[in-house]
């Protein structure tokens, strides 16, 4: 269930502060919270979400806040949550009214935040970013005034310098540290030396025809291709057993190797 109030970003001095050291208004959390699209990046994580049914989530504020502080600082989930726990600035960040010293939520709230935040939900942040930025440079446009990230005015959306008027994007982006690619091969030693083998036995077969040999080289391969299947179809082939394949498929693989150079 939705539980979202929309606000504007309150200033950093209406930050409840329990101390009597103000905080300093340069601080660079400060500065970027006042140029992201809070709005509409809510609007985006709640697309799916329904209004009447069931518990009331985490306000998007304080959770895509947490995403953005980890993915800045590239800490694990616990770590977030305890430098959230402990930074007035990034407590600031997330959209908590005051200073609190206990955590904001507790870490395993990150895979349910990574299952909910699909390509959509990504696509609308870019899309809000954007039209931030777009939006950043037209007003300097017309008002003629370029922002100087020194004084008091709000840094990029990114948090870093100036923009480029051209950028280039290229490549893919994994934003979880902790996502990896399935199509990796297991044993993967075996299975490049089985393909390297099949590779020296076409090399053969096409060498073959052109060297004017009545008797083709053996190579063996029905006996190889038996003897790979053997341990890759076991769930637990153990160290000896595949140290043993391997050994043989070197064995095919040095024998086709001198096979090819006679040929």
């Amino acid at each position: 269930m939705i539980r979202y109030c929309s606000q504007k970003q309150r200033l950093l001095a209406e930050f409840e502060w329990p101390f009597q050291t103000a905080l300093d208004k340069h601080n660079r959390w400060g500065k970027l919270s006042q140029c992201i699209p809070w709005d509409a990046l809510a609007e985006g994580y709640y697309q799916d979400l329904g209004d009447t049914q069931g518990r009331p989530t985490k306000d998007a504020h304080l959770v895509i806040g947490a995403v953005i502080i980890k993915h800045k600082l590239c800490l694990s989930d616990r770590e977030t949550v305890a430098q959230i726990q402990e930074n007035a600035y990034l407590q600031y960040f997330v959209g908590l009214p005051g200073y609190q010293m206990e955590a904001p939520f507790v870490p395993s709230l990150f895979v349910e935040i990574r299952k909910r935040m699909g390509p959509s939900v990504f696509d609308v942040f870019q899309t809000a970013i954007i039209d931030t930025v777009e939006g950043m440079k037209e007003k300097q446009k017309t008002t003629g005034k370029k922002a100087d990230q020194d004084d008091d005015e709000p840094p990029s959306v990114s948090g870093g310098g100036p923009q480029n008027d051209e950028v280039e994007h290229q490549g893919k982006l994994i934003l979880d540290a902790t996502v990896a690619p399935q199509a990796i091969r297991y044993p993967t030693d075996l299975s490049l030396l089985n393909e390297a083998r099949e590779h020296s036995e076409r090399i053969i077969d096409e060498l073959y025809p052109k060297t004017g040999g009545e008797q083709k080289p053996r190579t063996c391969r029905e006996e190889a291709r038996k003897a790979f299947p053997a341990v890759v179809k076991q769930r637990r082939p153990s160290a000896k057993e595949r140290r043993r394949r391997i050994k043989q498929q070197l064995q095919y693989l040095r024998r086709n190797w001198a096979t090819s150079n006679v040929c």
